[in-house]
């Protein structure tokens, strides 16, 4: 055999592996940013007013578009595009990243992330679809964004077939040909619905007008009374909802794999639910006002009964929580302040007016009221009382506690902690 032809086949060999050598390693380089975004998601999700965090996403986006073409192909380099334009966009106009942002941002990587470990999986026709939907779940939301962040431009008149044709939709000859539908055979539908039925429109184009149109009309918030008891029953349909799902979800995991793309609609509809969830908890929420109002009208009865003066204050009446907690926390408080009005009965030191201080508010994921007296009570009173232990029964049963501090200086402190 000729030693000059296998010295080339070796150089070539050599080459190659040289090459792949190369490659190798800024596959290694993009793994490495994929796991230090991942990071700087989770650090989104704990304080996600905090641009520095998306600022490093986007960053290290940038610095994969560079390298994406080592991955060859050009899914890769499209996942790494559309998903740094949503990026940036969010960082351009300052958007909240949401759960279904981040979930996008998340599929990217997954994306990524095997196409790295495989680069044979560019050539499956099936990942290839689940790529496809995905980069189109980023443009929705992408558009979805932009049309919410757009100025009115318009008077409340705003119309759909105006919008429309101003977002080269649809053209203007098709605006008339629908009109004159509208005015003849389809006189009970609306123009959007004989757009689409007509095929003058697609459903995606149309919704995103429709948005636009919600927008350009919109010239303040408004309010709607809903009572409390009727969020629950849809919160308790959702919750029957999500059970459902959880089940459908399982199910589509067992028989397609948890990459699938219905498994991974399915999680979405999953995401869509706790946020619904969420929202509804939120509508729940009312504020310690009346609860206090309640119980300065019983504990100015108490202090009259007892023939002692007395000042009860509150503060923080404003303060949000769930209906059940404002409710309920008026027996314990009722408790407490019974005892010291008790103590302050038999108290004959007093040289000044007692005061009895009530102060509400929100730590972080606590509710906090605290009772405070200026009065320093003896602690064998305190631990032997059968209404505090009655008032601990009833916060635990709310799943809170009470602590207290008790000295000549500061006087006695209750405070509740509710989760």
């Amino acid at each position: 055999m000729d030693n000059s032809y296998m010295d080339k086949a070796g150089i070539n060999n050599g080459a190659q592996e040289f090459c792949d050598n190369i490659v190798n390693d800024f596959i290694r380089e993009i793994v490495a940013i994929l796991d230090s975004i991942e990071l700087e998601l989770v650090n989104i999700e704990v304080d996600p007013d905090n641009p520095v965090y998306l600022d490093a996403i986007c960053q290290g986006f940038r610095t994969i578009k560079r390298l994406a073409g080592f991955l060859e192909g050009d899914i890769a380099s499209e996942i790494v595009e559309y998903t740094g334009e949503l990026l940036e966009t969010c960082q351009k106009f300052n958007i909240t990243i949401t759960r279904s942002i981040t979930n996008i941002f998340l599929q990217s990587i997954l994306f990524l992330r095997k196409i790295c470990n495989n680069r044979k999986i560019l050539t499956d026709t099936k990942f290839q679809g689940e790529v496809g939907q995905h980069i189109s779940n980023i443009t929705q939301m992408k558009d979805g964004i932009m049309l919410d962040i757009k100025q009115p431009v318009k008077s409340p008149e705003n119309r759909i077939g105006e919008i429309l044709v101003e977002d080269g939709i649809i053209k203007q000859n098709d605006i008339e040909y629908v009109l004159e539908k509208q005015s003849s055979i389809y006189r009970n539908m609306k123009f959007g619905e004989i757009a689409l039925r007509e095929r003058k429109v697609d459903a995606s184009g149309l919704i995103k007008a429709i948005r636009a149109q919600k927008i350009r009309n919109e010239s303040s918030e408004q309010y709607v009374r809903i009572p409390i008891e009727r969020i629950d029953q849809i919160l308790e349909i959702v919750n029957r909802i999500e059970t459902i799902q959880n089940n459908l979800h399982h199910e589509t995991v067992l028989r397609f794999g948890s990459n699938d793309s219905l498994t991974t609609e399915s999680r979405n509809v999953k995401d869509m639910l706790s946020d619904i969830q969420k929202i509804l908890q939120e509508l729940r929420l009312v504020t310690f006002k009346q609860s206090f109002q309640k119980l300065k009208r019983a504990v100015r009865a108490m202090i009259e009964e007892k023939g002692i003066n007395v000042i009860i204050s509150t503060i923080g009446e404003n303060t949000e929580v769930n209906k059940e907690i404002s409710d309920e926390i008026i027996i314990p408080l009722a408790k407490i302040i019974e005892f010291i009005l008790d103590f302050l009965s038999t108290d004959h030191s007093r040289e000044k007016i007692d005061e009895i201080k009530i102060t509400a508010y929100k730590d972080s994921e606590y509710v906090m009221v605290e009772i405070s007296c200026n009065k320093q009570i003896e602690p064998d009173l305190i631990h032997n009382s059968t209404k505090i232990k009655e008032a601990e029964r009833k916060i635990e049963s709310l799943k809170g506690r009470i602590e207290y501090k008790n000295a000549e200086n500061i006087g006695l402190h209750f405070k509740i902690i509710i989760s």
